[in-house]
């Protein structure tokens, strides 16, 4: 119909391993899981945090924000989920959800607030129960399946080609020490913002001025040292290449790295990823599991209105 659009939204299935208790006894080892639903008492239904994007807020970021604004945790990102759509009063509503994992204590307690009045960590078995929407039972059984193979459990590795930097024709210094122009420095700063949502800890680069200004923004925000390795450099080899992804991979807080378009296949051999040909200042996100690859997505997922 004429005037519908498309709105867009993000959340996330927030888990954590089941506190322990003296009638929590398991038939087997593995840690049972919790998720959290949450009560909008605007709505009087019990569904998963979420929200629209702020202007040119890229949607992981909402995704970040909106689940700290619902139950106030701070989460970082992993495995992406299935977006569900389903119509609202003015069209289609589109909804970006990813697995997400508390940083910090997820034990605090809950202050009510203007759109969500309740929470709760229940099993997925609760859940079902729980939730009032179908799309809300399908997002948890995506979920759940997903939980069959470990994969909520993903580790995370960023892979950036560094932003746009003065024209190589043009510089005259040593070509390692050729910056970022300014539309380079405005890609970075975007880079900082998204490289958050997915809790990044390490960040790791090639020791080019314009790798190194490129993740300088994020590493600053979360007062973290950058490690510069030769082996990510532009004159490199695939076997320098595949040694320092054999040693990044096995890492458990997300990494990030930044290098060179040429050196860009080696790296994505070197995690068995078909190549992904990155634009100046573009990334991807991989998500792994023991060094296997279970999903990749971009970095950046802009909302469309």
């Amino acid at each position: 119909m004429a005037g519908e659009r498309l709105t867009t939204a993000a959340g996330g299935i927030v888990w954590r391993k089941r506190p322990p208790g003296p009638h929590r006894r398991s038939p087997d080892k593995s840690p049972k899981v919790e998720v959290l639903v949450i009560h909008r008492p605007g709505y009087d239904d019990w569904t998963f945090p979420k929200g629209k994007p702020d202007p040119g807020e890229d949607l992981a970021t909402t995704a970040v924000r909106e689940i700290a604004e619902e139950t106030g945790l701070r989460v970082r990102l992993g495995h992406p989920l299935p977006a569900t759509q389903y119509r609202v009063a003015s069209g289609d509503k589109r909804v970006s959800y990813w697995v997400a994992r508390t940083v910090g204590t997820d034990h605090e307690p809950f202050t009510p607030n203007r759109e969500v009045d309740e929470l709760r960590w229940v099993r997925t078995g609760e859940a079902r129960a729980l939730l009032t929407y179908s799309h809300d039972v399908e997002l948890l059984d995506a979920f759940s399946a997903l939980r069959e193979k470990d994969g909520h459990r993903t580790r995370t590795l960023v892979v950036l080609r560094h932003g746009k930097a003065a024209d190589r024709a043009d510089w005259k210094g040593d070509d390692i020490d050729r910056p970022l122009v300014r539309a380079g420095v405005d890609q970075a700063r975007a880079a900082a913002a998204s490289l958050a949502a997915f809790g990044g800890r390490r960040v790791v680069t090639s020791p080019a001025l314009r790798c190194i200004q490129t993740v300088e923004p994020f590493a600053h925000s979360i007062q973290t040292f950058l490690q510069l390795d030769d082996r990510l450099g532009e004159d490199t080899r695939a076997s320098f290449v595949q040694r320092s992804l054999e040693g990044l991979l096995v890492r458990k807080r997300p990494v990030v790295i930044c290098t060179h378009r040429p050196t860009l296949p080696w790296v994505f051999d070197a995690v068995g990823l078909d190549a992904v040909d990155l634009k100046v200042g573009e990334g991807v996100v991989i998500h792994h599991r023991k060094g296997v690859v279970l999903a990749s997505e971009p970095l950046a997922h802009p909302a469309h209105h």
